[in-house]
């Protein structure tokens, strides 16, 4: 920056001097904006602020006339000159502690002088005469004070800001839509429905056939013990029956006329069948401890009876005949499947009517028979009953293990357990005994004075597997009664492992 410019400006903000706010702010705002604290023109805008106060204190009517302070501005100075400077405006603190010197007039233009030749030491081409009724003290630079950085030679000068006119806010004129767009748009929003929906019915009929498939594989698969719903026995899908063997059977029941027998016999395999007044009533001895099994167990599947749930023993459960509970003192606690287990392992009579107590009572037994389709089976006393009031049929205790063998009734957990069960009964007179080698059955026996009885499930060793139950009235000779179960059983067991007829399913 050489001289011409410094003084150039100097006397620009000595000119343009209008009034004290004005000069204060401006001072402020420009130079802050180029120049660091305690430069050349901080120095002087100080001098100028310490000059005006103390014109003021000096003569009222010199200091209303005298030409105010401007701010320094970013003005024009001269028409030839565009080149221009911002002054920054010092610290206020910094301003403020530097006290001014009371010097002559001629000293601070001396000094003025001095420090314009000190920036540059040209002189300037065009010199602006200084024109001002205040005298400037300028004091001198101290040594380790930074110079201000050069101003660029071809920044112009800016004058005054001039309030921007109000210019007319020019709206735009909005196009309209062409047709086509629309059409696109909404050819772009009909695909996007289509595959949404194509997505979600896509998605509903895969659940669909998940669902259907695990309805399909739920019976052999699962094996939870959800409760049953309501069940309603089924007729066995009987086929034709098995002459042969009816003929054979009638042959031995004819040799004992004194006695009253009931027969039923189903293949599983084949749906072939051999019955001999299989409809008739008959009482049911410990049979219907058979029943009360399968009822025990749906209670278990539906979670009103638990396995491992403790009962007690008391007096009016305790009940002569078979079992060893009948030793026991009131009060011995015993679980749910302990009890179950005694019921037909033992066939303790005492173990039943602790069952029946278990499940509600003989009606509410009786109701669940009735909703199983069984019309002959029911509970009329507890055990013993040695007057044969309980009753049953052969064809329903048939039909009752059918349906717990293809899990209509129960859980196949359930089932597994309880044909476990049946499997431990000790009485092996009867069934069994007419059984071959390597054979298994799961059976129930039952026996008073005037009824022998038994019912089960026998698995062959070549795979094939039966239902039978033989239940024979006899008078005063037990053991021809036996004896009649014990021919029948052998007589079926040797028919079906010959296969002498040959049914065949419908």
């Amino acid at each position: 920056m050489d001289r011409g410019q410094i003084v150039c400006q100097v006397n620009l903000a000595i000119f343009n001097l209008k009034s004290q706010s004005q000069s204060q702010r401006c001072k402020e705002s420009i130079v802050a904006e180029r120049f660091p604290t305690r430069s050349i023109f901080s120095v002087v805008s100080s001098s100028l602020e310490s000059d005006s106060k103390l014109a003021k204190s000096n003569s009222g009517d010199q200091s209303s006339n005298s030409p105010r302070r401007t701010r320094l501005g970013q003005r024009e100075v001269g028409k030839s000159s565009r080149n221009s400077v911002t002054v920054p405006v010092p610290d206020r603190g910094k301003v403020a502690n530097l006290q001014p010197r009371k010097v002559s007039a001629k000293s601070k233009v001396e000094n003025l002088s001095a420090i314009a030749d000190s920036i540059s030491r040209k002189p300037p081409k065009n010199p602006i005469p200084y024109r001002s009724s205040h005298q400037i003290d300028v004091p001198q630079r101290r040594k380790n004070e930074i110079e201000p950085a050069p101003l660029p030679k071809n920044r112009p000068i800016s004058g005054p800001t001039s309030q921007p006119k109000n210019r007319p806010i020019k709206r735009t004129r909005r196009r309209g839509t062409s047709p086509l767009v629309y059409a696109t748009r909404l050819l772009i929003l009909g695909v996007g429905i289509a595959v949404l929906a194509g997505t979600v019915i896509s998605v509903l009929s895969s659940f669909s056939r998940i669902s259907q498939t695990t309805k399909e594989i739920a019976p052999e698969v699962v094996e939870s013990p959800s409760p049953s719903p309501s069940p309603v026995i089924l007729t066995l899908q009987l086929n034709q029956e098995m002459v042969g063997l009816k003929a054979e059977i009638d042959k031995l029941t004819a040799q004992y006329s004194s006695l009253t027998p009931g027969v039923f016999i189903v293949d599983l395999d084949t749906g072939g069948y051999t019955s001999v007044s299989s409809d008739a009533s008959f009482a049911a001895a410990s049979t219907i401890k058979v029943p009360i099994l399968v009822a025990f167990f749906q209670a278990v599947d539906e979670g009103k009876v638990h396995l491992d749930q403790m009962l007690t023993l008391r007096s009016e459960h305790i009940a002569s005949g078979s079992g060893d509970l009948q030793d026991q003192a009131p009060g011995k606690k015993l679980t749910a499947l302990e009890v179950a287990t005694k019921m037909i392992e033992i066939s303790d009579n005492t173990a039943t009517n602790m069952l029946i107590d278990l499940l509600g009572g003989s009606e509410a037994l009786n109701q669940t028979f009735q909703t199983w389709g069984l019309k002959v089976t029911a509970i009329r006393n507890s055990l013993p009953d040695l007057a044969g009031t309980n009753t049953t049929s052969p064809r329903e205790l048939v039909n009752l293990m059918a349906q717990v063998n293809q899990g209509s009734l129960i859980s196949q957990k359930s089932r597994d357990r309880l044909f476990h069960i049946m499997r431990q009964t000790q009485n092996d007179s009867l069934l069994p005994r007419g059984l071959g080698e390597g054979a298994m059955i799961a059976h129930k026996t039952g026996n008073i004075n005037s009824l022998s009885a038994d019912v089960g499930m026998v698995d062959m060793p070549n795979g094939k597997r039966y239902l039978v139950a033989v239940m024979v009235k006899y008078g005063k000779n037990q053991k021809t009664a036996e004896k009649l179960i014990r021919d029948i059983s052998r007589t079926t067991y040797q028919y079906l492992e010959r296969g002498d007829d040959t049914v065949t399913s419908q």
